[in-house]
């Protein structure tokens, strides 16, 4: 049984699809906070007809032709045999947010699909139908394992079932050296091979991919905003974990630090000033004060008695907070109000904001048009 399943619904005037998500409860409720995202309003129309992509357009797609899902599924040249159909549907859903690209397949089939990818990136592949067979080049892909294309590789992922799954592509630039990649491959050739299991890489890939399709629903721009680029970090670094790589600083050796913790402090302070209209994650910091994440981390600790991400959750709360309570309802939206302050994981925000002001965003943004 998949894991979830999308319907469309035509539920206004203007005959607009929108998005409902069904399925099994209990996975289900492990990846979003849905009674959060209710509250807070998130919904809009869909683009919706034949399966092309125009521009970096974000598009769902639901088919009822094999062949014409396998022309949607993008990055790769596909070859794909119908396998099985117990059910004639097939849905895509795919985004590319600054180059890279994330994709959400839904199949009521089998297939043995045959493709080769494209040669600038790396194509990340990871199961989500539990108890179905997932083969990758004939490797059995075990729970909580990707599938890795490498650049240019030709490869082969089959199943026997209706299954689901979730991918992203890499661009080379946003992964550390190739030679690390590369020494998986026995004489360097490009292939496609399995990783080996890791739950914790697996939940963190899972929840960004479907939470980036949330917020996509409900952001028609999402894709070219400053959140995007902090979501596209964010599924960028679950795929790290998955290839066990590292984050590398691009700064000098980790250790005490050539200045003072007060100056390290200044420097960030300056930045998040100058950039104050504008949405900054933790290695923005790092890098203004020319300090590893490790030093910049013991910084905060010793001067604020909370991390440099705890300070900026905490920083990003306060400013949408009072942003809402500056808004006219008529004149904004909680989406996009959270989406200017690079805010793209809506669910946990939610919960965080109303443990913090006792209230949800919309509740604040209601209280100030009473």
């Amino acid at each position: 049984m998949p894991l979830y399943e999308n319907k469309l619904q035509f539920s206004n005037d203007n005959n607009e699809p929108r998005v409902m998500v069904v399925g099994n409860g209990t996975a289900l409720a492990s990846l979003f906070n849905l009674s959060m995202l209710g509250a807070l309003g998130f919904s809009r129309p869909w683009n919706s007809g034949k399966n092309q992509l125009f521009g970096n357009v974000m598009r769902y797609e639901e088919f009822d032709d094999f062949d014409a899902f396998t022309e949607s599924i993008r990055d790769i040249d596909s070859r794909m045999i119908l396998l099985n159909a117990k059910r004639r549907l097939w849905t895509s859903f795919g985004v590319d947010l600054h180059g890279v690209d994330v994709q959400i397949g839904q199949l009521g089939s089998g297939n043995l699909g045959q493709a080769a990818l494209r040669p600038d990136g790396y194509f990340l592949y990871l199961p989500l139908t539990p108890g179905v067979e997932y083969l990758a080049n004939g490797v059995v892909l075990a729970d909580n394992s990707f599938a890795v294309v490498e650049p240019g590789s030709e490869f082969c992922i089959s199943t026997k079932e209706p299954h689901d799954w979730c991918a992203v592509f890499l661009p080379m630039d946003a992964l550390p050296d190739l030679s690390v990649l590369r020494s998986h491959s026995p004489s360097g050739q490009k292939r496609c091979w399995v990783t080996r299991p890791n739950r914790m890489a697996a939940d963190r890939f899972r929840r960004a991919t479907f939470q980036i399709r949330e917020t996509a629903t409900s952001c028609p721009d999402f894709e070219t905003t400053e959140a995007g680029r902090i979501a596209a970090g964010a599924v960028s670094r679950a795929a790290k974990l998955a290839l066990g790589l590292r984050e590398t600083s691009k700064v000098g050796a980790e250790g005490r630090p050539k200045m003072s913790r007060q100056q390290i402090i200044r420097r960030c302070m300056e930045f998040l000033e100058e950039r104050s209209g504008s949405p900054v994650v933790v290695a923005d910091l790092s890098g203004a004060a020319s300090v590893s994440e490790r030093t910049l981390r013991s910084a905060f600790h010793e001067f604020f008695g909370v991390g440099p991400v705890r300070y900026l959750c905490l920083r990003r709360l306060n400013r949408i907070h009072r942003a809402l309570r500056a808004a006219e309802r008529e004149e904004t939206t909680v989406t996009e109000t959270l989406v200017e302050h690079g805010e793209w994981d809506f669910g946990r925000f939610a919960s965080n904001y109303r443990q913090l002001f006792g209230e949800l965003p919309s509740e604040t943004l209601r209280k100030k048009s009473a």
